[in-house]
């Protein structure tokens, strides 16, 4: 935490560094100086009025301009001559982004399509354990509902993986176009 008594020599300069900032002519034309006064106590001001006012050195303020925005080079690569759809690996990597992409896409496929593997065997197990709506009775089973709410909770996962693997197939469809 910063204490007053720290923040109220401070206060002045950080106020004349903004308006220089805000106006470089005016940063220009103004000279800031640092006072020390009988009591050690520091101020900042435009004039060198008093003793123990010293030059204050304010470097000039450099600007760097930002970089260009990702709309405008999505438009470059829009433009003919732009890599296509069926490019290879190699020409991709000549430009950054499209590499990044193309990296992103193949991996976001592999995982779609592993993801589809294993919801693809979960259905084999669920519809082998289902039977067609008549699997077989579990010796934990021995009340008749037991046995009627895990046909259901089958049907019900069948279902569910179906739809998985449906989305699934979609998401694959979408990202190889």
């Amino acid at each position: 935490m910063i204490h007053g008594k720290f923040l109220k020599p401070l206060l002045p300069a950080c106020c004349a560094v903004l308006l220089a900032l805000a106006d470089p002519a005016l940063a220009r034309g103004t000279e800031m100086y640092v006072c020390t006064g009988a009591d050690g106590v520091r101020t900042y001001q435009n004039s060198s009025s008093g003793d123990g006012c010293v030059p204050l050195n304010l470097n000039p303020i450099t600007v760097v301009p930002a970089p260009a925005s990702r709309a405008s080079s999505a438009n470059r690569s829009a433009e003919p001559g732009a890599l296509g759809q069926g490019t290879s690996r190699m020409a991709a990597r000549q430009d950054p982004r499209q590499a990044l992409d193309f990296d992103a896409r193949n991996d976001r496929m592999k995982i779609l399509q592993e993801e589809l593997r294993i919801e693809e065997s979960k259905l084999k197990s669920l519809k082998d354990e289902y039977k067609n709506g008549q699997p077989e009775r579990l010796g934990s089973e021995k009340n008749y509902q037991k046995y009627l709410d895990r046909v259901a909770r089958l049907e019900q996962e069948i279902l569910i993986t179906n739809e998985n693997i449906e989305i699934l197939k979609t998401e694959l469809i979408k990202l190889s176009n």
